[in-house]
């Protein structure tokens, strides 16, 4: 029997387990999603071991060609399925990819021999082991009434994890800030829960401790306030090593342009002036926390 020619560069199942890991973590890190897609060589057991071997190299090269320098493909061990990881890409994107190459196979007359099926599933969490994830899209290959060139979708790790969010709201005013953290415990955001602390001035909340830990953190504070201000709190948490983490949403009776800049220059994410209607600071807030999800 001949030894089986790889494509030049191809990774293997066995080099594989490693990155999908990271990968696979960096999905909840950076709340991006991954698709893996895998494909079956539909006609594997005809020809000679010659020419089935010059198939499965031309499709390695083929598949090479097509993806970009981010994605990552590999061929497993039984040599008639292959995989890639498309980083940053939804199952949208991966059925658009495989529509693609399968026209172009279908058309040309050098892949005449060449017949595959697809299926694709979407990564949004790490729940999910490689060996798993082989198993599951490989017993959907497997299914004889699959016809070639289709497309199935494996959707057991499509669903988002929630992630808490501390949300610390700094307010003098003990009736409105009261007001304030009743409208942010009954905020309904998907994919994330919420964890509501309320401070009476600025010394106080950097005196809990409670911005310091690894969690996004969403400030809802004024701009004046006793023993530190909003100003002063704004240039302590933008200049912390870890302050990408934090969503700062600054109030103020101050309606001018240059309080405004200064607010913006400071490293606010949004400058609400008061007074303002409490729907239109829960809008923003959602929207602030949807494009995490896009």
């Amino acid at each position: 029997m001949n030894k089986l020619i790889i494509a030049e560069d191809i990774l293997q199942e066995h080099e594989v387990k490693g990155y999908f890991e990271i990968l696979r973590e960096s999905v909840i890190r950076s709340r991006l999603t991954m698709t893996a897609v895998f494909f079956k060589l539909a006609n594997s057991s005809q020809g000679t071991d010659i020419e089935r071997n010059q198939v499965k190299n031309q499709i390695s090269a083929f598949l090479k060609s097509k993806i970009r320098k981010t994605d990552l493909l590999f061929q497993l061990a039984d040599g008639v399925h292959w995989g890639i990881f498309f980083l940053q890409s939804s199952d949208v994107e991966a059925k658009a990819f495989l529509k693609r190459i399968f026209a172009i196979l279908k058309q040309e007359r050098e892949f005449k021999q060449i017949a595959l099926k697809a299926s694709i599933a979407e990564i949004r969490n790490n729940n999910v082991s490689f060996e798993a994830l082989l198993d599951s899209n490989k017993q959907k290959l497997a299914n004889e009434d699959q016809p070639t060139w289709s497309i199935e979708q494996v959707t057991d790790y499509s669903v988002q994890p929630t992630e808490q969010v501390k949300v610390s709201i700094i307010e003098q005013n003990a009736i409105f800030r009261k007001v304030l953290e009743t409208t942010l415990n009954h905020l309904d955001i998907p994919h994330f829960t919420l964890e509501v602390s309320t401070y009476e001035d600025g010394y106080s909340f950097l005196q809990s401790d409670s911005y310091k830990t690894g969690h996004m953190h969403l400030i809802v504070m004024n701009d004046i306030l006793p023993r530190k201000n909003g100003l002063e709190i704004l240039h302590i948490l933008r200049n912390m090593p870890n302050e990408k983490k934090f969503i700062i949403y600054m109030m103020s009776e101050r309606n001018s342009e240059g309080a405004t800049l200064n607010a913006y220059e400071g490293g606010v994410d949004e400058y609400i002036v008061k007074p303002f209607n409490l729907r239109l600071l829960e809008a923003k807030i959602k929207r602030t926390f949807a494009r995490f999800w896009l």
